[in-house]
């Protein structure tokens, strides 16, 4: 049952900033945004989902980074078009309290 899927991955093999996701054979489109952030697009019967897989940078990392990671993901996701579901996964590395 393994053949339907394909695995997309981006990262580095020292197991740092990587992000995977396994999907079907619906795939329209698949960007790399940058080491931390990629977007898969699926049809899916009638509607299309956009997909984004994130590492957002920990706790210790410059508020550069930081910051870069978060204009990179808002400016990507004010691209998709309102007709379309989008889901975000990931580690984002969120603290609370």
């Amino acid at each position: 049952d393994n053949e339907k899927y394909e695995l997309f991955w981006n990262g580095q093999r020292t197991a740092k900033n990587g992000v995977r996701e396994p999907l079907t054979q619906e795939v329209l489109d698949i960007k790399r945004i940058n080491s931390r952030l990629m977007r898969i697009k699926l049809r899916l019967e009638k509607q299309t989902m956009t997909i984004f897989s994130a590492y957002a940078p920990q706790t210790g990392e410059s508020e550069e980074m930081k910051n870069d990671f978060r204009a990179a993901f808002s400016d990507t996701i004010s691209t998709i078009p309102k007709s379309e579901t989008i889901l975000i996964g990931g580690d984002l590395n969120g603290h609370v309290g």
